[in-house]
């Protein structure tokens, strides 16, 4: 009798806890609850975000789950939010109560739907070189309101520029987003190159150099200083379309950009590549509005100075290179 009511307590409580799994709240993604390193890589010292939002409440869910990702990053971070309509976007946010996350207001004329419904995406240049002068950020970022950026993604950056940048090239990422039925899409390029072929690619010998790591300690990533013995060589390839929907920038690199001629609005609309660049100058409206600092001092033999990093042996890009596009808004995009 006794272990009859026992069997029956047992069914009942893994019912139960079927239930509950089957029937707990679900949130719209996960990502791994990151140990810290022992250090955080000078580069990401204190960071400055800028995050274009033309206002929707359809988009509320991407833009919180973005900024949520970002209060994740284990370092010092201010998040400016550019939009069309403080009002109620400020009423979110006092909601949200989300540190560190203000809407930055803008003074020049950048809100013209005449010419252009993104023409708000100008916005942030005004506000980022008014914060080059006035703080001390040591890295920069721009992205757009449904990008998913880990922090192994942003250590993976910061080693990575740290090397990439004293040879005139800019570390980017691959953005990536999930079809409807469930494949893995490389959101940014409409062909394949054919890796085996492909000669704008860069090799870094970190035996030569002062090199940072990032390893995999079982589920936790760590930042190690100047470890070369775990990456005696690093490689990197320029796609032949680099547009991101975003640039990151080191504080040297920020400065750049502000005295070069394509920070200018009209000059950088006013750019047309003739060569074989042609992902590049297809670019329109929007797409110039944060990828001009991709064309800024690039070096010989290069269409542009973002590269990102793969492996010349698979011939595949490596994972800690890619940044999410939380929309499924591309799907006539290539396979991963």
């Amino acid at each position: 009798m006794r272990r009859r009511a026992a069997a029956v307590l047992v069914t009942v409580c893994l019912a139960v806890a079927a239930c509950a799994l089957v029937f707990r709240p679900a949130t719209q993604r996960t990502w791994l609850k990151l140990a810290p390193g022992p250090a955080v890589p000078p580069l990401l010292d204190h960071v400055f975000v800028g995050i274009s939002y033309h206002w929707s409440r359809k988009k509320l869910v991407f833009l919180k789950y973005t900024l949520q990702v970002i209060r994740t990053w284990q370092t010092k971070v201010d998040v400016c939010l550019i939009t069309d309509n403080e009002g109620p976007l400020q009423l979110v946010l006092d909601r949200w109560a989300l540190d560190g996350v203000a809407i930055c207001p803008f003074k020049g004329d950048w809100l013209r739907p005449d010419e252009s419904k993104y023409s708000l995406l100008w916005a942030h240049r005004e506000i980022f070189e008014a914060r080059y002068l006035t703080e001390s950020y040591t890295a920069f970022v721009y992205m757009e309101d449904d990008t998913e950026i880990s922090w192994p993604a942003m250590l993976s950056w910061a080693v990575d520029a740290a090397v990439l940048a004293p040879r005139g090239f800019q570390r980017g990422f691959f953005r990536t987003e999930v079809r409807y039925n469930g494949d893995e899409i490389l959101l940014d390029a409409a062909e394949v190159i054919n890796m085996t072929n492909w000669k704008r690619t860069v090799e870094v010998d970190c035996s030569q150099a002062r090199c940072c790591s990032l390893i995999n300690v079982g589920m936790n990533y760590e930042y190690l200083k100047e470890e070369p013995v775990l990456c005696q060589h690093r490689h990197f390839i320029s796609l032949h379309q680099p547009f991101m929907g975003m640039w990151l920038a080191t504080r040297d690199q920020l400065g750049r950009f502000i005295a070069d001629p394509l920070w200018d609005k009209e000059t950088a609309l006013a750019l047309n590549v003739t060569d074989d660049a042609a992902a590049v100058y297809r670019w329109g409206y929007p797409e110039k509005s944060n990828g001009m600092p991709l064309l800024i001092d690039v070096p010989e033999g290069f269409l542009t100075a973002n590269v990102v990093p793969y492996d010349p042996v698979l011939k595949i890009l490596l994972p800690i290179g890619r940044v999410e596009h939380e929309r499924n808004g591309y799907n006539h995009m290539i396979n991963v």
